[in-house]
């Protein structure tokens, strides 16, 4: 069974704070991933902090965690090169991003130039839903107006 970290930024509203963490449990019991912690912090325009990047690597060390699971590539990074800097590093730990929106395969082919590949996932069809492009939204433009 793979072991998973959630991470998601918090954003101060009530119902969307409530909302994401219940989805990304819920993603990962369809895909057999078994939570090992929930982190999360206050949404930055920059994305992931580094403190938290830490925590991530301190938690694969020492409870053998291979995958963190988040909504989308925006709470990774405001960019794509920012977000394959941090799968960069996670990878040399040998952990890698699964964001359950399925946006951050396209930094992974950057990363490796693999060529464009179809996902094969059952539930990815039901995943890619409004609440998951309003969700996405939301965080892109909380980085625009800053």
């Amino acid at each position: 069974m793979n072991r998973a970290i959630i991470y998601y930024a918090k954003t101060g509203l009530e119902a969307t704070d409530y909302f994401v963490p219940e989805l990304l449990e819920k993603y990962c019991k369809e895909n057999g991933y078994e939570i090992v912690a929930i982190l999360s912090e206050s949404a930055s325009a920059e994305g992931v902090s580094f403190p938290m990047k830490y925590a991530f690597i301190g938690l694969n060390m020492e409870e053998d965690v291979d995958t963190i699971i988040t909504i989308s590539k925006d709470m990774i990074g405001a960019t794509d090169e920012a977000v394959m800097d941090t799968l960069g590093m996670l990878s040399e730990y040998d952990m890698c991003v699964e964001t359950i929106n399925g946006d951050i395969d396209e930094c992974y082919d950057m990363m490796y130039r693999v060529p464009e590949q179809e996902n094969n996932t059952n539930t990815r069809a039901d995943i890619k839903s409004l609440v998951f492009d309003t969700v996405s939204r939301f965080y892109h433009n909380i980085r625009m107006d800053r």
